[in-house]
């Protein structure tokens, strides 16, 4: 059952990152980016860390430099890996407030867009990582919302 659940993680975090990829190809000359794959990751990283999602990230990150960079083999899956772990050890010593998770949401989209920002260091490309991390983290916000609704409490 263990094996099951695990290898759903993996499909799911592989389908989540491909829909990722749509939205970035529909948008292909758009610098503003909706990151579902980092929403999930961020959010795992978050409320739900553990063992169980390690695969899951690690696997992604293979898939997604074996068919989409030409990355070293890995180096994504380390990337995904070091989200979660920094994430998840920057929210246990913080307060739990809206800036502060804001600023943990900005430095994952910071780490997550670590390339766009060291091949063209500049003002604007700090400014368009801002951006992108605001639009994310309204959307993080309202899934977030949304998944902590009780739907067996609500009255109709």
């Amino acid at each position: 059952m263990k094996t099951l659940r695990n290898s759903s993680y993996i499909f799911l975090f592989i389908g989540v990152l491909v829909i990722e990829l749509l939205i970035g190809g529909f948008t292909e000359f758009s610098d503003i980016k909706i990151l579902p794959f980092l929403i999930i990751l961020f959010y795992i990283s978050i409320n739900k860390f553990s063992n169980d999602y390690i695969l899951a990230f690690f696997f992604s990150g293979i898939y997604y430099d074996l068919f989409y960079t030409s990355n070293y083999f890995g180096s994504t899956s380390a990337k995904f890996l070091s989200i979660g772990i920094v994430v998840n050890f920057i929210n246990n010593k913080l307060n739990d407030n809206l800036f502060s998770e804001f600023l943990v949401f900005f430095l994952a989209v910071a780490l997550y867009k670590f390339e766009f920002i060291i091949y063209a260091f500049s003002f604007i490309q700090l400014t368009i990582v801002f951006l992108i991390s605001v639009i994310n983290y309204f959307l993080f916000k309202l899934i977030n919302i949304i998944l902590k609704r009780d739907v067996f409490t609500q009255s109709i």
